[in-house]
């Protein structure tokens, strides 16, 4: 199996279903965390119709439903190097955005993910092993209505020479541009049309997280990425690539920038129809975007397909709920 394949049966039924999809049954996943540098396992669990991504803090000994966290816009906290969300009573998870991209581009719309830390487990530094997993456990169709964030204008967010736009379309696409003094990454484009399960697979999920060797001791003196290695991190030095088997992939670097992309938007609390256009981008700018999208609700509506894939409009604002958890 090469990296990012998908079995045939799995992308056959995402694309041919109308409904919420959850997980068919648990899978879980442990290793060290990239910041903290402590060892984390997670366990994803599924979940009923309309009950969205869920985190649990099983590690919390706070009273039932206060350990949950919801993946939402609204509860984010921190994106200094990685996508940070807290609820109400001060608990946190930290580093959400490979597995968000995984689960968007799979569909996967209800969820509850068991996590015994603060931060998720980095494993090698992408998607892949959860897409791989996705592939193997297999997913579920629940009995409701998939529903769908589709912005109606166009919306921008600028910071120095970076920005996020993003337009009106009926699938999800990105084109997302890095710009590095490094030699080696330099300048980068990744074009990514009608990201599903079958194009996040073949195109992103391997992609890592990178940095630079210049950066590691102001890095490491900020107390971040302690538990940063070759393992599960794509390192720059000035001539060459630390990592001994290089690149997986021709712009790996910018490619992953599109994979966390695509996670952060997932917090929108529904799969994404728009066309996402990015320069220089980090998540800070992601999550600015997100909140300008719901500064104004013409921009937005939320929409279910029909198989003649007409529009049906919901009414109703987001909602999150923690009922029976």
């Amino acid at each position: 199996m090469f990296f990012g394949s998908i079995e045939p049966c799995i992308l056959l039924f995402i694309m041919n279903s109308f409904q919420q999809i959850t997980i068919n049954k648990p899978c879980s996943f442990e290793g060290v965390t990239l910041h903290s540098g402590e060892y984390s396992k997670i366990t994803l669990h599924p979940s009923p119709a309309n009950t969205g991504i869920k985190f649990k803090r099983i590690d919390s000994k706070l009273p039932k439903g206060q350990n949950i966290i919801p993946a939402n816009f609204k509860n984010i906290r921190s994106s200094q190097l990685c996508t940070t969300i807290e609820n109400d009573y001060n608990l946190s998870v930290s580093t959400i955005e490979h597995l968000m991209a995984a689960l968007h581009s799979y569909g996967i719309d209800n969820l509850l993910i068991d996590i015994d830390s603060s931060e998720m487990p980095i494993l090698d530094g992408s998607s892949i092993e959860f897409t791989n997993a996705f592939s193997k456990i297999g997913l579920k169709e629940l009995k409701a209505k998939k529903r769908y964030l589709k912005i109606l204008k166009n919306i921008e967010v600028k910071r120095n020479n970076a920005y996020v736009r993003i337009k009106p379309s009926d699938e999800l696409s990105i084109n997302y541009t890095i710009d590095y003094p490094n030699t080696i990454v330099g300048k980068q484009n990744i074009f990514l049309e009608n990201i599903n399960a079958a194009t996040f697979s073949n195109s992103l999920a391997e992609c890592r997280t990178f940095t630079f060797e210049s950066e590691l001791d102001n890095l490491r003196s900020n107390g971040i990425i302690k538990g940063g290695s070759l393992d599960n991190a794509l390192v720059f030095g000035n001539e060459k690539t630390l990592n001994q088997e290089g690149l997986r992939t021709i712009n790996e670097p910018a490619k992953h920038k599109a994979l966390d992309a695509v996670g952060d938007l997932f917090l929108a609390g529904n799969c994404v129809m728009a066309h996402i256009e990015a320069s220089c981008a980090g998540h800070s700018l992601m999550h600015a975007a997100l909140h300008e999208i719901f500064s104004d609700p013409s921009n937005w509506k939320i929409i279910t397909l029909s198989e003649k894939t007409d529009y049906t409009i919901l009414s109703g604002e987001l909602t999150v709920s923690t009922a029976n958890l």
